[in-house]
């Protein structure tokens, strides 16, 4: 096994004084928001780190992202983060359903649970959690810090030149003064606008103008129009659909309607008496109980990028996919990204895997942006009430978090009767499929523990049943120190009551799973194999390239 514990860098230098040596880390990230501060985070948890610069010293006041499936919670449950994002929801009033409604004042035409409110647990250790974005960044740039990441917000990333080894990026930091990063990656998580997408000439595959809105922020207190209803969201069945959203604190909010630009101009036509018009039309309140306190039209879009890699440049997040956000997969989509993207970036820094490791991230995460895409649009689809296209439209659940991702490692089960397998299902279906994400079985060792806890601390970990032992004497054999791989052979003991590994494993008790740092099942075998030690070493050879 090749272990290079020392190629890790640690450096958590201050940014060097104008004219000092250039700065030196693994990984550069640019961007501080979600999927940037994400990243930071899933890096520093397992040793590197990182330097994130972003220009902005807060945290954006705007209405974003508010619903956070259980597969992010899951990876944000393997760095620490998941509690104290959860002690947020549980602080403010419940959130489980979206509804259309004559004015959100007014009567309710329908409502309808939001998929992250349902019940996970069949399926995960994880809730989906609901908290505005501006709160889950705030818990995740503490637990970055407290883990080492260098973050340097109010410095702006200038450009950068990259080579064969390293990439060189010029940076001002908050005082305007120059200075230089040196790092062996450079991770792009500068949103939609990325000008280091748009420096590298990366293409923008989708539609870039889907639909044309006006998003008018206010402040007004929520909280006597929505108690007692646990709404999250809400469309106001009035001219131009407005869509209205709020913070979790029910204290401001935004009124989005559409636009035809074709006989619009919003310049002109959002006179600020209309302004007020649309916004009291859609609340069913009056002008006095409400403050409008901005507004700005915007294009909505979707969109994947052209390819998520140039040299030692990846995209992750915006800057690598938009799509509408009905269904809320946008920021999900993104942190996941992280998620795939840092766990192989750590392989290969601590000399575990092969460079080429790194190929393996857009073959699996473009396609899932693809398919989520697609998914969106069709949901656009069915809420302007026009007959949805596309293909199948699949639940939520099965979008955010049953997708699947090509398999360099053979199958050593093999799917029932050579049937293909769909790139997306219910996350209940899959049985360790090779690119599925590894089955959530709880254990006996705590509440609320699960398989997944297993997978921890950027390594790989072998998984049998209770008469696997030769798999696991086989990769003690191989890596001894546990450097690259636990191993847990899985007695009826160690799970909780009527809980069954194999079975949901589509394996037998002398069988075994393979799975990658990031939780996706990357081998399995359904029995014991006469020389378990050739094939775990080929196996994992496979897994890591090297």
């Amino acid at each position: 096994m090749n272990v290079n514990e020392s190629s890790m860098n640690e450096n958590t230098s201050s940014p060097a004084p104008h004219g000092a040596a250039p700065d030196r880390t693994s990984v550069l990230i640019v961007g501080g928001s979600i999927v940037g501060v994400s990243a930071a985070l899933f890096l520093a948890a397992r040793g590197v780190t990182p330097i994130l610069v972003e220009r902005h010293t807060g945290i954006s006041p705007r209405l974003r992202a508010k619903l956070f499936y259980p597969r992010t919670m899951e990876a944000y449950r393997a760095v620490g983060a998941a509690d104290d994002i959860y002690a947020i929801e549980r602080d403010r009033p419940r959130s489980e359903f979206a509804a259309v409604v004559e004015s959100l004042a007014g009567a309710e035409i329908r409502r309808w649970r939001l998929p992250a409110a349902e019940d996970h647990s069949a399926v995960s250790p994880c809730q989906g959690a609901m908290v505005k974005q501006g709160d889950a960044e705030r818990v995740l740039r503490t637990r970055a810090a407290a883990d080492g990441a260098d973050l340097r917000f109010g410095h702006r990333f200038v450009d950068w030149e990259q080579n064969a080894h390293r990439v060189t990026a010029r940076v001002l930091d908050d005082r305007s003064v120059p200075y230089t990063v040196e790092a062996d990656y450079l991770l792009a998580a500068d949103g939609s606008a990325s000008s280091i997408r748009e420096r590298l000439g990366i293409a923008q595959r989708g539609d870039l103008t889907l639909a044309h809105s006006m998003e008018l922020a206010f402040n007004a207190d929520l909280r006597p129009v929505l108690e007692g209803r646990a709404l999250a969201l809400a469309f106001a069945d009035q001219p131009g659909r407005p869509f209205i959203s709020w913070t979790t604190e029910q204290d401001t909010g935004a009124v989005s309607v559409g636009y035809d630009p074709a006989t619009t101009d919003p310049d002109t036509a959002f006179t600020p008496d209309r302004c007020q018009a649309v916004v009291s039309a859609a609340l069913g309140l009056p002008a006095s109980a409400f403050r409008i306190t901005g507004a700005r039209p915007w294009q909505m879009s979707a969109w994947v990028a052209g390819t998520y890699r140039e040299g030692r440049v990846f995209l992750v997040g915006d800057a690598a996919h938009v799509c509408p956000p009905v269904g809320g997969f946008g920021a999900n989509t993104g942190i996941q990204d992280a998620w795939n993207l840092t766990a192989k970036l750590v392989s290969v820094l601590r000399g575990h895997a092969g460079a080429g490791l790194l190929d393996r991230y857009e073959p699996e995460r473009r396609p899932v942006a693809e398919l989520t895409v697609r998914q969106s649009v069709q949901r656009l689809a069915g809420a302007r009430e026009q007959v949805s296209g596309g293909g199948q439209l699949l639940s939520e659940a099965a979008v955010a978090g049953g997708y699947r991702y090509p398999a360099p490692v053979v199958d050593a089960v093999g799917s029932s009767a050579g049937t293909p397998l769909p790139w997306a299902d219910e996350p209940d279906r899959w049985r360790a499929e090779p690119g599925t994400r590894l089955p959530h079985r709880p254990l006996e060792a705590a509440a609320g523990s699960s398989t997944l806890d297993l997978v921890r601390g950027g390594r790989h970990a072998l998984l049998t049943g209770r008469q696997g032992w030769s798999w696991a004497e086989a990769a003690r054999a191989l890596d001894p120190d546990h450097a690259v791989l636990d191993t847990v052979v899985l007695t009826p003991q160690a799970l909780a009551p009527g809980a069954s590994f194999t079975d949901r494993c589509g394996i037998g008790e002398d069988g075994a799973v393979l799975v990658r740092p990031d939780g996706v099942v990357c081998w399995r075998a359904a029995h014991a194999a006469r020389a378990p030690h050739a094939v775990l070493k080929d196996v994992l050879q496979q897994a890591l390239l090297q």
